[in-house]
């Protein structure tokens, strides 16, 4: 078994299963194809690699997104303690134009809102004359420094045109590299093993008419997949603890 720390390798997956199913090396290609399938399906919810950098932003106030992101986790910059205050994510904000230097002028237009015909009465948000704020109070929420939306597509994370800090940090999910030996926490070794049971023989089974058997080993791999995540993320006690503490605070009562 080739294991690195708690993980193990798909190749040693695929063994186990060629010899539970008692079936040749020729069949080592397909069984590969189809047990990185599995890998990926139970690694993009799971298991794949959390990676956090510091990137530098660009002069258009973007940042270049790593070649292997799958997925954001947080985003923000640091404060004096090495804690990671959150930018928030906006979804008003426009990626066009997000990969040309002249972004912010090419995205940037005052002459939406004519202030000069608005009555009085008019029940909207207050117009400053340079941005929106709440008529009543100041709304609550958590220290966001910032705004920020991904444009995968482009492979930049934009910014808002107030950003003022030189960097950010980035949490996402990382993929794997094609030619890094790919490892699976050990827990989900009968979930990738269940997976390869149902995709091999799935489209013997129907061909045969015999769909009971891919349903019957449809569910195997969905039991077997719940019991891993069960094992991988366990609830500790300490956890608990924690998370009442933290929601717990101190009000005035009436």
């Amino acid at each position: 078994m080739a294991q690195n720390r708690q993980y193990i390798s798909v190749d040693s997956v695929i063994q186990d299963y060629l010899n539970e199913s008692e079936q040749s090396q020729n069949k080592y290609f397909k069984c590969f194809h189809l047990a990185f399938r599995g890998f990926e399906n139970l690694g993009l919810d799971f298991f794949y690699k959390v990676k956090s950098v510091k990137l530098p932003k660009n002069s258009n106030l973007t940042v270049s997104l790593p070649s292997d992101f799958l997925n954001w986790t947080k985003v923000g910059v640091l404060n004096d303690r090495g804690e990671l205050i959150p930018l928030y994510y906006n979804s008003r904000l426009t990626t066009y134009a997000d990969l040309n230097p002249e972004r912010l002028t090419k995205t940037q237009d005052d002459t939406l809102i004519d202030t000069s015909n608005w009555g009085l009465n008019t029940w909207a948000n207050y117009w400053t004359g340079a941005s929106y704020t709440n008529i009543y109070g100041v709304p609550s929420g958590a220290p966001f420094v910032g705004n920020f939306k991904i444009d995968s597509d482009n492979g930049v994370l934009v910014l808002d045109e107030n950003f003022a800090y030189d960097y950010i940090i980035l949490e996402y999910v990382s993929s794997p590299t094609e030619t890094q030996e790919y490892y699976l926490p050990v827990q989900f070794r009968d979930a990738l093993i269940a997976w390869l049971w149902w995709k091999d023989k799935k489209a013997i089974s129907i061909n045969r008419g015999q769909v009971g058997i891919s349903r019957d080993l449809k569910n195997d791999f969905y039991n077997e997949r719940k019991n891993a995540i069960a094992r991988y993320k366990p609830v500790r006690q300490q956890e608990i603890y924690e998370a009442s503490q933290q929601q717990t605070r101190l009000a005035v009562k009436s």
